[in-house]
């Protein structure tokens, strides 16, 4: 016996909305995909184009590594020049030398048969300590331009007085009296020299004249740094 026409509708009905809710559900299914992997696609691209190139930050690091370097070599050329060129110019601080001394001795000195240095050991001055009284002997400790005096006194009328300032062995200046009939002579003299570091300054007795002294410091030997030159 066949069913009843309604009884059949209703299934077909059913069926017909059953199917319908299937392919609604797909439709969004697939909507839901479809959208999900555009914005994963554009959320990896965002990624990549976010993400900072490592090689040109390399890049970038040794372009600068090498700049730092020239620069570096140029610093240290330019401090090699200036320690050179500092060579040639004077300290901040101005050497301090001087000194002064006397013959310090009582009575006639001569006459030689040959030159004797002079060693004024009575020591007034010494700064720095560059004048020995023990040789008689001064040594230049820096280069520049010193100034020297010496005054000799005799009392032996029968003998002349003569005395000279010597640099390196070498004569520069000279003073003498001679035979007179005043008790006591003077003579003085001085020079401004130009010093190397090492360079050796004296007051020699000439051969065959004399030198007096006495406790009043008549016969005297001095000098001052005065400036350093180039």
């Amino acid at each position: 016996m066949s069913k009843p026409v309604c009884v059949t509708f209703k299934c077909f009905h059913e069926c017909f909305a059953c199917i319908r809710m299937k392919v609604s559900v797909a439709l969004l299914c697939c909507f839901l995909l479809t959208d999900g992997q555009t914005e994963v696609q554009d959320f990896v691209a965002n990624g990549k184009n976010n993400q900072p190139n490592i090689w040109t930050e390399v890049r970038d690091i040794r372009d600068m590594v090498v700049e730092l370097k020239v620069k570096l070599d140029m610093a240290m050329k330019d401090n090699a020049i200036c320690k050179n060129c500092l060579k040639y110019f004077p300290s901040t601080e101005q050497p301090k030398v001087a000194f002064s001394a006397d013959l310090g001795m009582r009575g006639d000195l001569g006459p030689q048969s040959t030159e004797i240095t002079l060693t004024f050991n009575n020591i007034f001055t010494n700064i720095g300590n560059n004048y020995n009284p023990a040789t008689g002997l001064f040594t230049a400790p820096v280069k520049g331009v010193y100034y020297f005096r010496f005054t000799a006194c005799g009392t032996q009328i029968q003998q002349s007085l003569g005395a000279s300032l010597h640099k390196n062995g070498q004569k520069i200046v000279s003073v003498g009296q001679w035979r007179d009939h005043n008790q006591h002579r003077y003579a003085s003299n001085g020079a401004v020299l130009q010093l190397e570091v090492g360079d050796v300054v004296c007051v020699k007795l000439l051969p065959g004249y004399t030198i007096y002294d006495s406790p009043d410091n008549l016969s005297t030997f001095s000098a001052i740094y005065i400036r350093y030159v180039m």
